[in-house]
């Protein structure tokens, strides 16, 4: 396993502890990619509440 990208979930959290765990090679936090599409998608739905 090289790297993970997954969105910010905080259940995601634990899966990559469980990982670093289970697997010698991974990292943990450093082999962990955030999704940027998810950002992104977090903060225009931010700024959209703004109108409603």
């Amino acid at each position: 396993l090289l790297i993970i990208t997954c969105d910010n979930a905080t259940s995601n959290n634990a899966m990559v502890v469980e990982l670093e765990n289970v697997l010698p090679n991974f990292r943990g936090q450093e082999d962990w990619t955030r999704c940027f599409a998810h950002d992104i998608n977090l903060a225009a739905k931010s700024l959209l509440k703004l109108f409603d």
